[in-house]
This record gives C-alpha cells, sequence and structure tokens, in this order.
C-alpha cells in the first residue's frame, strides 16, 4: 500500500508541522529550530510512495580537499553507529553532509504515531551532531558527544538540574551515590 502526496500531507499536518510543498514532485519542505541551531529538511516520497526519506537541506559542507576531512568522517561514523534510524552521509562529489532517515513501505501503511516518532528521532539527532561536526570542520577535533546534563543546564537556562531529576540522571548514568546512601542490591535468589 503505497503512501500517496495527500496521505503524506496529511501526517505532517497530524504532527502539528506547517510545510510547503513542491510544487512539481511529492516532496513536503519543513524547517525545525533545536538546541543548536535551524534546519530545512524535505520528506519525500519516491518509488511510486513506496520509499519514505527524511532528509536535511543544507546542513553541512566539506570538499574532499579540506584539511579536517578525516576527523569529520570519524564523527560521522560515530554518528551512524549510535543512532539507529537517522543516518549522516557525505557526498564525495561535492562535500554535502546530509542527515536523513529512511523507510520502506512497500505493501505496508506508516501510522502517525510512527511517522510521528520518525519526525522526533530525526530533528533531535541532526541537531545534536550538528556542534560536534562543525567543530570538527573548524578544529580537527571531535569534541565527542553532548554531556546530558550539560544539554539540560543549557535547556533550563543555565540553572542546573533540581535535586531528584539530578539524582536520577546520576543513576541512570551509573554514578555512585555518596557514602551511606547506597542501596542494596536486588535479591535474585528466588524468582
Amino acid at each position: 500500500m503505497a503512501l500517496t502526496l495527500n496521505g503524506l500531507k496529511k501526517l505532517v499536518e497530524g504532527a502539528g508541522l506547517r510545510y510547503f510543498v513542491a510544487p512539481d514532485r511529492p516532496v513536503i519542505m519543513l524547517g525545525a529550530e533545536g538546541l543548536n541551531g535551524r534546519y530545512q529538511f524535505v520528506i519525500s516520497l519516491e518509488d511510486e510512495g513506496k520509499f519514505l526519506q527524511f532528509r536535511t537541506i543544507s546542513y553541512l559542507h566539506c570538499p574532499g580537499d579540506h584539511p579536517h576531512l578525516p576527523e569529520v568522517l570519524k564523527v560521522l561514523g560515530s554518528v551512524n553507529y549510535r543512532t539507529r534510524l537517522v543516518k549522516l552521509g557525505w557526498d564525495p562529489n561535492d562535500g554535502e553532509i546530509v542527515g536523513y532517515a529512511d523507510i520502506w513501505l512497500v505493501d505496508g501503511a506508516i501510522t502517525q504515531d510512527q511517522f510521528t516518532r520518525m519526525l522526533h528521532n530525526f530533528i533531535p539527532a541532526i541537531d545534536l551532531s550538528y556542534p560536534r561536526l562543525t567543530q570538527a570542520l573548524e578544529a580537527g577535533k571531535d569534541p565527542g558527544e553532548v554531556d546530558p546534563e550539560e544539554m539540560m543546564r543549557r535547556v533550563l537556562g543555565g540553572r542546573g538540574l533540581p535535586g531528584p531529576l539530578r539524582s536520577l540522571l546520576e543513576k541512570l548514568l551509573g554514578k555512585k551515590e555518596p557514602e551511606g546512601k547506597e542501596g542494596k542490591p536486588p535479591d535474585f535468589s528466588s524468582i
């Protein structure tokens, strides 16, 4: 069951987004703002509506003779290894760096929840990868992944995390609790 342009418009509207439609082909253009920048991207239907792709426009550019290309390619590989749906690619012909997410619909249909999940994976992935890639391009050094605590500090306008949220984050990150506050390990002697 292929997806039509009208069906794609309904999915985009169902996600509460404003968009532009290409006049000559089944492509929708959108914009989004993240923590690290503003991004334009398209959602296109190909192969008679059997293939759906999210793809950035003018994300980044790194020509083949750029002195920091090896480091940029390492960052691309690292990001691609870490993310499941969203991938970053480099075109050696023109140096374009893109973010994309693909799904083959073939004889199936995409639900609103699936579409929204793709969207909610796509935008953060390209946004969180952007500063890492720009620093690799500019300085030739990978700063590494964004620290979740630093990201939350930025979201909260410089304020730290509230106590309970900080404890939960530290627990998720595997940090030890202060002396005397360690919990007992779970008892696995019986089920």
